[in-house]
């Protein structure tokens, strides 16, 4: 009878020798952070491991399964419970990049800013194929691909409109992004002066200079295309490395200068 019994107590021993050593209740969260700036892209994925299964799952936002989509930045806590009423809480953040993305057709990454209430690019397109793969008529300053690295490209009206002709076209601006109106470069310049500071210190202009039947004025002064005619011509905007005042002037279409483009 005793030799009966002597492996029931040893099973039973082991038993309660592993039910002591269960791991606790843990979770293993992977997290895919936001791809832009208010985006709501963000996923959270848990594992669960230790305690005893079943589990059961609850999220801040009420979601009760291991994997929550269509996030925002921000804290999620989640709640697992198991079987033996066994609680375990982990806080998971999700992140986003500190400004809105901004990427070509050919993956150059420009540096934005949220200025009032728009999102402007940051430095001069350096694009030299539009978002569906054309190949974009771009001068690079002296033809020097370093110079057109640190200060962009240049580009005739029709060449950054894309040939559209329609005020805040795309052109050759990213997908999301488009050629800033005259009635928007506006709004960005009253935004500044209100601010009372230097445009520089907000707009960072880089000092391309233009090209009209040669290349002129690198590192002294920049213009910038609008999307809005102005009769036969373009209105611009024009900065100057020695004078804090932007100017609005008219360009000739046929005149090679930068490009910053807008968020739409």
């Amino acid at each position: 009878m005793i030799k009966n019994i002597f492996p029931i107590i040893l099973v039973a021993i082991s038993l309660l020798f592993v039910q002591c050593k269960r791991e606790p209740l843990a979770t293993t969260p992977k997290v895919t952070n936001l791809s832009d700036f208010e985006s709501n892209d963000g996923v959270i994925s848990i594992g669960i491991k230790g305690g005893k299964s079943p589990y059961t799952i609850e999220w801040s936002n009420k979601k009760t399964d291991t994997i929550i989509t269509n996030l925002t930045a921000g804290t999620y806590y989640v709640t697992i419970t198991d079987a033996k009423k066994n609680l375990f809480v982990d806080t998971i953040e999700v992140t986003q990049p500190p400004y809105p993305v901004c990427i070509d057709a050919e993956d150059n990454n420009y540096k934005t800013a949220i200025i009032g209430e728009q999102v402007w690019m940051l430095e001069n397109l350096r694009a030299t194929k539009t978002t569906s793969g054309s190949e974009i008529d771009a001068l690079a300053y002296n033809n020097s691909d370093s110079i057109s690295e640190s200060k962009g490209l240049l580009y005739t009206w029709s060449a950054a409109m894309n040939d559209s002709v329609n005020e805040k076209a795309q052109g050759v601006c990213p997908n999301g992004w488009h050629i800033p109106s005259d009635e928007e470069w506006t709004e960005l310049t009253d935004y500044i002066k209100t601010e009372g500071v230097e445009i520089s210190s907000i707009f960072e202009p880089q000092y391309a200079g233009f090209y009209n039947n040669d290349f002129h004025n690198l590192d002294v002064s920049v213009s910038y295309w609008s999307s809005t005619k102005a009769r036969s011509n373009v209105w611009k905007r024009y900065f100057h490395k020695e004078l804090s005042t932007v100017f609005k002037y008219h360009e000739n279409k046929e005149n090679a200068i930068s490009v910053r483009c807008v968020k739409d």
